[in-house]
């Protein structure tokens, strides 16, 4: 079902640019403008001249078509000779304990959702896919890739870049953020042959990317040429990063949700409401360390969350009732997701938070890190912090292939990839090397 192919990459210049760490970015959706900045200045070659362009307006996409062309002209950026799939490791600390997290970039045949080839795990928001194609018109190139997962629990398209691994990585840079990016060039026919063997049956879930893989799907309907079947053109396949579903290096933080705009009265009566659904509780907990350690404990049992309230001294806990009515969240996997329970039995119906409200992000903010909605309830610029444990990565799996999709905002993966890696021109009249 998943159809991979090799492509020739275009790669930064090392020999000429030095240290990598220079010119890689994070993703442009996770880039504020002090980060930009920063960016901008740490390399004049740096991604984020491309991925983040300048200028006013429109002019911003125009300015970055010249600027690769410029860059792929001068060798600042170099095509390989030979198609190639790209062995990617991100080696990572989080709270004191390491990780790794591996897998490979290559094309990937785009197929619309309602084919179930490639699934969507969550809603997505329209502002962002607008930018993106504008972009990916003026440069017809993908910067960045998305993120998939595939079930392979005997690991059998991992053990064919073994042989490549044992080499010497064509990337090896770490970041400021103390993450390390080590990447190799796979160009050995078996071993592309063999993952793209092993991923045939497959189906694959994005992970992070939802943004991206859609706009790829408009700019093929867009570009490809009237007279190419369906997989003939480069206009039909996009980069993504694939790992493995099981990999052990799979970090996935919570988004934990401030809420503001909502009615005194409404709010103040929802610890009475919310008996009807959970166990309310008050705690004494204060820290970010002592909610997050009950989070996890109690998690283990049940649908837990804590709620943090502006002048409130402890914690407000809600623990899922044996009896409550899952019902109105739809089928059986979907009803055991902390995300799920809290927009479909709280957020919605208690709250008078919508699917429109989320859409448009009026009454809800998001933050991974639990210091931070600490901070921002007690500077009042929240009336309250809906705290969660963060969706397991089977789980999703399990609502994706069931035919469901989560709400906004239901999962982040740590760390992110690095933008400007390798890079992916797409040209309609191309062909696909498989």
């Amino acid at each position: 079902m998943a159809q991979i192919a090799p492509f020739h990459g275009l790669r930064f210049d090392l020999s000429r640019l030095g240290d990598a760490a220079r010119l890689l970015a994070p993703p442009y959706d996770v880039i504020n403008d002090d980060e930009r900045r920063a960016l901008e200045q740490r390399h004049e070659r740096n991604i984020v001249h491309l991925d983040l362009p300048r200028g006013e307006g429109d002019l911003r996409y125009t300015n970055a078509g010249t600027q690769l062309d410029r860059w792929t002209a001068d060798g600042t950026l170099r095509r390989d000779d030979k198609p190639a799939l790209y062995r990617y490791e991100q080696t990572f600390s989080f709270a004191g304990t390491p990780y790794v997290r591996k897998g490979f970039v290559g094309l990937l045949k785009l197929e619309p959702f309602s084919a179930r080839v490639v699934l969507p795990h969550e809603h997505t928001l329209s502002g962002p896919k607008v930018d993106r194609l504008s972009l990916m018109r003026a440069t017809r190139a993908h910067f960045s890739q998305v993120f998939g997962l595939y079930r392979d629990p005997t690991g059998k398209a991992e053990a064919a870049f073994a042989a490549a691994e044992a080499g010497a990585p064509a990337l090896d840079a770490t970041t400021p953020d103390g993450c390390r990016h080590r990447m190799w060039v796979v160009s050995d026919r078996e071993a592309i042959a063999e993952v793209a063997r092993v991923l045939g049956p497959k189906q694959v879930m994005i992970a992070d990317g939802h943004h991206r893989y859609e706009t790829m799907l408009n700019l093929r309907d867009e570009i490809r040429p009237k007279d190419r079947a369906p997989g003939e053109s480069l206009a039909d396949w996009g980069t993504l990063f694939l790992a493995r579903a099981e990999d052990p290096g799979l970090l996935v933080l919570p988004t934990h949700r401030l809420v503001s705009g909502i009615p005194a009265d409404v709010m103040a009566a929802l610890p009475e409401r919310a008996r009807t659904v959970f166990e309310v509780t008050e705690g004494p907990e204060s820290t970010p360390e002592a909610v997050e350690a009950r989070l996890v404990r109690e998690g283990d049992e049940r649908v837990t969350l804590a709620v943090r309230v502006p002048g409130r001294p402890g914690t407000l806990w809600l623990g899922l009732r044996p009896d409550a009515d899952l019902s109105p969240l739809g089928p059986p996997a979907l009803r055991g997701l902390d995300v799920t329970v809290l927009h479909g039995l709280l957020l919605g119906p208690m709250l008078g938070i919508g699917a429109e409200a989320m859409a448009k992000q009026s009454n809800l903010k998001y933050t991974h890190e639990l210091p931070e909605a600490f901070r921002r309830v007690q500077a009042g610029e929240a009336q309250a912090a809906f705290l969660m444990n963060a969706t397991k990565v089977s789980q999703v799996l399990e609502a994706c292939e069931a035919g469901f999709v989560l709400p906004q905002k239901s999962t982040y993966f740590q760390p992110k990839l690095a933008t400007g890696l390798v890079l992916a021109r797409i040209d309609p009249n191309g062909r696909p090397a498989v």
